[in-house]
């Protein structure tokens, strides 16, 4: 259905028809939410309106956003669930010695420079009609040296809590709350990692296994709820306790 076709609140999930966006798409349109997907493919929720754009393509997130806020207002929550890290032939990260800065800087592009455009477009929107809820998708990899994502995400990655941060404090006073969910592995039987590999990371972890992508969401959407009423510029971890 059209965007001009459709009335009331809503939120922006970018990423939504990823493995963790998905969940997040499904929590947030069962829990009420009018959900707006912004990804290169369709949502799989069959309610959730999807407009294409890549969200590293300035331009196009431009386009997209202009339009979405001209005919519905700002968004009552914005959760930025998109991300990338590239991997070689083996499921893994590819070394920091061979990571080329034009991958880097993509990497860069698509994790960080994506959600400020993102931030700066929808978080003022929000703050003029006094209220607002947002949280971009960090990860437990930019708070450790033992990752499994690669150099560039970990870096990408504690670029998104700075900006929450930076963020959170100049919008609070208009009623925008602004935070970071930092997953850590994420059981997704799609992801190429060995048994072996899973079982030593599991082992990290003191609850003993590895975070349901549901899990995750649910901490997503009590955020973005009417219950969340003071928490903002926090990094939520949501890693069973392996960096305590």
């Amino acid at each position: 259905m059209p965007a001009e076709h459709r009335t009331g609140r809503y939120s922006v999930v970018t990423g939504g028809s990823g493995f963790l966006g998905s969940a997040v798409t499904d929590r947030l349109a069962t829990g009420g939410h009018d959900v707006v997907v912004i990804d290169r493919r369709p949502p799989r929720h069959p309610e959730a309106l999807w407009l294409e754009a890549d969200v590293a393509d300035e331009d196009a997130l431009e386009k997209v956003l202009g339009q979405l806020l001209a005919e519905r207002g700002a968004p009552a929550g914005l959760v930025m669930c998109h991300g990338w890290s590239p991997k070689g032939n083996d499921g893994l990260p590819l070394p920091e010695t061979e990571v080329p800065a034009d991958l880097f800087r993509q990497v860069l592009d698509t994790n960080l420079t994506s959600c400020f455009l993102l931030l700066r477009t929808v978080v003022p929107a929000m703050a003029a009609a006094g209220s607002g809820r947002v949280v971009a998708i960090g990860s437990a990899a930019a708070h450790t040296g033992r990752t499994t994502a690669g150099a560039a995400y970990a870096a990408a990655k504690a670029g998104v809590s700075a900006l929450v941060r930076t963020f959170a404090v100049r919008y609070a006073p208009q009623g925008v709350l602004i935070n970071d969910v930092s997953p850590g592995k994420i059981a997704n039987p799609n992801w190429p990692d060995s048994p072996q590999a899973i079982d030593r990371y599991r082992q990290e972890i003191p609850v003993g296994r590895l975070a349901e992508a549901g899990e995750v969401a649910d901490t997503i959407a009590f955020l973005l709820s009417p219950h969340n009423s003071y928490i903002t510029g926090q990094t939520v971890m949501v890693d069973g306790g392996r960096l305590s």
